[in-house]
């Protein structure tokens, strides 16, 4: 059996800031692309996160429609594995009462994969909370049931999963714990992290457990790995056990991300920094442009360029 991966879709009616106004039209194009590699699996299963944002009223019928129909036009079954920008409250049984995905589910256009589906693949939404015991519960049936190879076996989740050594601080649940609540045996596609990680895992001599996480589909932000990953879906072989990335034809990022603007906001940034480490500190009692300039120009080595450039960040500064 083959299965079609795809990480997080973010469709939206409106571009993020960081992106061109192509942003939702190039993620259709990416989803029409991707359903020409379905014909040769038996499924699709998407790693959450389909529609970005969470509040009904912001997501268009339009966009619900179109995601219906590019859902149809894959010709196989479509699963989805529901994320934290699906729901409403982290709470699963607000998905099918308000939410966009709930009308994509109900139109027959996707299936929830929560727990085992008919092809044998087990389904971990976002959970309310990460902690061992509610990974260890949503895990229970997967442990009671994943047969006697475990390597043919595959788990799609939508969690916050980090090699070790790559763990953020404020938000992640650690993979060898999700790992050992799988009994350590099986294979893992996560969606819910952006960037990507690659196949990785925890392996001995008698059993593990692989790790795939290639990057979302979409590119939402301006973020470094945006501006030089290449865009792609997954395919996973139940036969081989193996996780196969393959490149999409996205547009470059200088297309598809603002990165002049990106570019610009940064050279202010250092300029900023360079025109603040060279003044040195002061207590002023009424604190307005001219007051600034008058202390500024008192300054050691002070001429006519540092003044223009003071000039304009404070104007900048006041919205003038």
């Amino acid at each position: 059996m083959k299965v079609l991966l795809l990480g997080d879709l973010h469709l939206s009616d409106k571009a993020p800031s960081g992106c061109t106004d192509s942003y939702t039209d190039d993620l259709f194009t990416l989803l029409a692309e991707a359903a020409m590699f379905a014909v040769h699996c038996d499924c699709v299963v998407i790693a959450g996160d389909v529609f970005h944002l969470k509040a009904p009223i912001r997501t268009s019928h339009r966009l619900v429609l179109r995601t219906i129909e590019a859902f149809r036009a894959f010709g196989k079954p479509v699963y989805v594995v529901p994320g934290n920008h699906d729901i409403q409250h982290d709470r699963m049984d607000s998905l099918l009462a308000q939410q966009p995905l709930g009308v994509v589910v109900e139109s027959g256009a996707a299936r929830l994969l929560e727990g085992w589906c008919e092809f044998g693949i087990y389904g971990v939404p976002w959970l309310q909370h990460w902690t061992d015991e509610a990974v260890s519960t949503a895990l229970d049936e997967y442990r009671q049931g994943f047969g006697a190879d475990p390597r043919q076996t595959l788990i799609v989740t939508h969690a916050p999963l980090y090699p070790e050594g790559q763990e953020l601080k404020w938000e992640h649940y650690p993979a060898r714990a999700f790992a050992d609540a799988m009994g350590m045996a099986g294979n893992v596609f996560y969606g819910h992290v952006h960037e990507p990680h690659g196949t990785w895992g925890f392996y001995d001599e008698k059993s593990g457990v692989a790790f795939c996480n290639n990057g979302a589909l979409s590119r939402g932000s301006l973020h470094e790995y945006n501006r030089e990953r290449q865009v792609g879906v997954t395919i996973w072989d139940s036969e081989t056990s193996k996780f196969e990335f393959v490149p999409l034809s996205a547009r470059p990022a200088s297309e598809a991300l603002r990165l002049a603007e990106h570019t610009e906001r940064k050279a202010s940034e250092r300029r900023l920094d360079e025109f603040l480490s060279g003044v040195a500190a002061v207590n002023l009692a009424a604190v307005s442009a001219g007051s600034v300039l008058e202390h500024l120009k008192s300054q050691d080595g002070w001429g006519p360029e540092e003044q223009a450039l003071a000039e304009e960040l404070l104007a900048a500064a006041h919205g003038s």
